[in-house]
């Protein structure tokens, strides 16, 4: 089976953009998606990248017009500009993977669910209510989810990924790899279509 190696940052406008259309191509190839929340604060530090608010004026002027651009072309209600950015908790991404470790079939949803809070609504996600209106509206046990979410186990899976990151050099959100190559960012779906393609036809 085809596999995919997902690393995510719930804060990330990029990742949010790409989510659905990734999830379409783990459908039509029938791939299997390995999805890795992981701590860019960690990934950073050591590969050059730098927070929104600490990159040059000119790069972020840029960056709000390649939102803008992007979120138009998808016809997604992307705020380029929410309030509650950048989310300061982990938090969020722990409670991806604690429905993970619970084997819940659609985390998936659930990781677009608390971006789209973010993203579009306009909410605070580093907001433990507002978290636990996403997992009950999901019909997802919100009180044993977030427990899991705090836990040292909880932690200790999503540091392994962060370091599974590293290893892999990942540097940047979101991260797709399939065998041995790495695609940057949701504008690269393209080329990951691309390879999934070539893959089937061997």
């Amino acid at each position: 089976m085809i596999s995919i190696d997902y690393f995510m940052s719930h804060g990330s406008p990029w990742t949010f953009l790409g989510h659905n259309r990734l999830g379409d191509l783990v459908n039509k190839f029938n791939a299997k998606l390995n999805i890795y929340p992981v701590n860019y604060g960690e990934i950073f530090p050591i590969s050059g990248g730098l927070p929104v608010s600490k990159r040059p004026p000119q790069r972020q002027k840029l960056r709000l017009q390649e939102l803008n651009r992007w979120s138009k072309f998808l016809n997604i209600n992307l705020n380029t500009q929410p309030n509650f950015f950048p989310s300061k908790s982990l938090l969020p991404s722990l409670i991806i993977i604690a429905a993970k470790m619970e084997k819940l079939d659609n985390y998936f949803e659930l990781a677009f669910k608390i971006m789209n809070s973010l993203w579009v609504e306009n909410q605070d996600i580093d907001d433990e209510d507002v978290l636990k209106k996403i997992l009950n509206r999901m019909n997802f046990d919100a009180e044993n989810i977030i427990l899991l979410a705090k836990s040292e186990k909880c932690l200790d899976i999503m540091n392994k990924y962060t370091q599974l990151a590293i290893t892999k050099n990942v540097f940047g959100a979101p991260t797709y790899i399939i065998e041995d190559q790495i695609y940057w960012g949701q504008d690269r779906l393209d080329f990951v279509e691309r390879h999934l393609n070539s893959m089937n036809m061997d």
